[in-house]
Parts: C-alpha cells; sequence; structure tokens
C-alpha cells in the first residue's frame, strides 16, 4: 500500500492466494460445489529492493483448491509443480518439505519458540522482535544472518504437532514416495505468509542465488473464515515465472513450428485448403498457408522456414481425386489421404 500527496492511495497486491480466496467466498462457491480448483497468473509487486531473482513487479501462476483437508490433495499440489518443473526444462531442484500443525498444537510449540528467542531478544534484527509476539513462527523464515544462526537451535515443530497432523504428513509423504518425488524434510520451512498450516513446501534451484526458492505453497485451513466465508480448507502453490527463467536462461530448447502448412494452386485449391484448415484447428493442429498464389517452389521454402512438421499438397489432380498429398518432413515419406480424413491422419502421425 502506497500513500501519495493528496490522500491517493495505491493498493497493489503482493501474491495470488488472497484474491482467489475473495472471489471464492464473495461468489459463494462453498456453497454451490464441495470442491473447486482454480488456477491463475499476472502481476504480483512488492517494495523491496529489486535484486536477482526478486523483482517490484514480476509475475506468478498458481492453483489452489478448496474443500477437503485430504492430505491427497497436498501431494497433487505439490505433484503439479514438479510436472512444470520439469516440462520446462528445470533439471536440478530441491523439494523442501514440512508440516506446521494447525492451531491446536501450534500453541505449545509457538510458546517454546517464544521463551527460546527471548532469551536471545538482543540477537534478533529489528524485524524478528517485532515479529516474536504477532507471528514467532516467522523468525524462522528471516533471511538475515545473525538470525538465521539463531534458528539452528531453535525447537523443532515436527517434535510437537499432534496426533492428526503427524498422521495428515505421513499420508503427504507417502503419495510423494508412492510417485516417486523425492523430497527433503525442513524443520524449519514455515513460508513467508502467515495463512499457512500443516503441510508447506518450497522448490529451489541452486543457480537463484540467495532468493532459491521458484515455487511454494501449502495448506491454509482457515483463511477462507479469515474473509467471512464458511470454514473451508484450502491448499495451493505459487510459482514465480521470471525466476524460471532464471534457471533455464543457459538451457538450449528444441525450436518447435507449425503441426501443417497448406500448399496450394490457387483458385478452387485455396478453397479447399482455407476449409481444410478450419477442420484442423478445430482438431487442436496448428496449422499455416499463404492465401496469395505463388509457385509451388516459394510456398514450400515459406514452409520449411515456418518448421512445419508436415507439408499438405493441395494441387489441381488432387482436387479431382478429392485427396491431398501429406508429405512427413522427418521420415520424408509421402501419401495422398482423404480430405475428410486428414485431421485423424496427422493426429495419429503426430503421436508416433
Amino acid at each position: 500500500m502506497r500513500y501519495f500527496p493528496g490522500g491517493s492511495v495505491i493498493t497493489l497486491r503482493p501474491e495470488g492466494t488472497a484474491g482467489v480466496v475473495r472471489a471464492y467466498v464473495e461468489n459463494g462457491d462453498y456453497n454451490r460445489l464441495s470442491l473447486c480448483k482454480f488456477f491463475y497468473s499476472g502481476p504480483m509487486f512488492r517494495a523491496e529492493k529489486p535484486q536477482r531473482g526478486r523483482l517490484r513487479q514480476f509475475n506468478q501462476l498458481g492453483a489452489e483448491i478448496f474443500g477437503s483437508e485430504d492430505p491427497y490433495y497436498d501431494y497433487e499440489i505439490i505433484s503439479i509443480v514438479d510436472s512444470i518443473a520439469k516440462s520446462v526444462g528445470i533439471e536440478n531442484y530441491s523439494l523442501l518439505l514440512n508440516s506446521i500443525g494447525c492451531r491446536e498444537c501450534r500453541v505449545v510449540y509457538t510458546d517454546k519458540l517464544k521463551d527460546y528467542y527471548k532469551e536471545r531478544f538482543e540477537k534478533l534484527c529489528d524485524d524478528c522482535k517485532k515479529r516474536l509476539d504477532t507471528n514467532p513462527l516467522r523468525l524462522l523464515d528471516c533471511k538475515k544472518e545473525n538470525c538465521r544462526t539463531l534458528r539452528d537451535g531453535a525447537p523443532v515443530i515436527s517434535e510437537h504437532i499432534c496426533g492428526g497432523c503427524g498422521d495428515h504428513f505421513s499420508k503427504v509423504k507417502g503419495y510423494l514416495d508412492k510417485s516417486g518425488i523425492k523430497y527433503k524434510l525442513d524443520n524449519y520451512l514455515v513460508r513467508g505468509l502467515d495463512y499457512y498450516t500443516r503441510t508447506t513446501f518450497e522448490f529451489t534451484a541452486d543457480n537463484l542465488g540467495s532468493q532459491n526458492a521458484f515455487a511454494g505453497g501449502g495448506r491454509y485451513d482457515y483463511l477462507v473464515e479469515q474473509f467471512d466465508g464458511k470454514p473451508t480448507p484450502g491448499v495451493g502453490f505459487a510459482a514465480g515465472i521470471e525466476r524460471m527463467f532464471l534457471i533455464t536462461e543457459n538451457n538450449k530448447f528444441e525450436e518447435s513450428g507449425v503441426d501443417a502448412y497448406i500448399i496450394h494452386t490457387g483458385g478452387e485449391t485455396l478453397s479447399r485448403a482455407v476449409d481444410l484448415s478450419l477442420e484442423l484447428r478445430k482438431s487442436g493442429i496448428s496449422v499455416d498457408l499463404d492465401p496469395e498464389t505463388k509457385g509451388f517452389k516459394a510456398q514450400f521454402k515459406k514452409a520449411e522456414r515456418e518448421r512445419a512438421s508436415f507439408f499438405i499438397i493441395i494441387g489441381d489432380d488432387e482436387l479431382s481425386e478429392g485427396k491431398a498429398a501429406v508429405k512427413n518432413q522427418k521420415t520424408g515419406e509421402q501419401q495422398k489421404v482423404s480430405f475428410d480424413e486428414v485431421a485423424l491422419f496427422l493426429a495419429g502421425e503426430m503421436q508416433k
């Protein structure tokens, strides 16, 4: 929130979960659906001094699940991030995992945490001195060197969570073990937001420097209540798009082009090419063509520039036969295919 001369106030969103929860409550989705799944992407903002991987304006994508305490959904959210990391080419990353318990079992732990830090109060940074009474868990998340050193001797949350939270966390780990997703337990992982309960997690990469998390999230079973909604458990994640770009900036990605390029001779063949392009796009196949009447040679060159996987040729002979000549650029094979079957044929070839 920024205040300007004349009384103007501008508020910029720092993260996406709160906005999704607000929309969920305002639209009464907890009355309409027992389980809701959402995703979002967009710009977020922070006021801190910019540094590598930590920009004033940045972009995030995320997903939220409302309506169930089942540990399967904690696993599902984590597995989504794991799949995204692999699909964008992030190879060397770590999944850090913890449980910070529920309202009931955290009471004893926070009391012990307060006692520990009160004895070392003068060694805390100014921010942590303020947080000690309001949210002592956040002291474990401080990045200042003195506070990180103090953290190493602090009480561990895993030794104080109740039976219900312990069972929930065991099941989350069981799903991860079964799916082959590797993780590291981090007893001091609490995340930087106050609303988390039970499962917390972060995905980190070594080549991001001190700000090494590119995604994170966890469970927030009481957040909907804070927005005047009915008690509704939730779990979600957010991932920093710019941070993922930084991690993969040196990766070499294979350039891809359109799936198909249609080559024609104008007139009636162009009309058939336009109809076929519409059919292919409806089938989820990307396609391009040049409506101007040019020679085959010029169209072939353009198809090659666009890295088309398949050339579809419609000349006068093909038009009279009711079949297109389809050439697979990878294998060099060419065959005649009925216009009505081109979409199905390409779909099958693309799966090989």
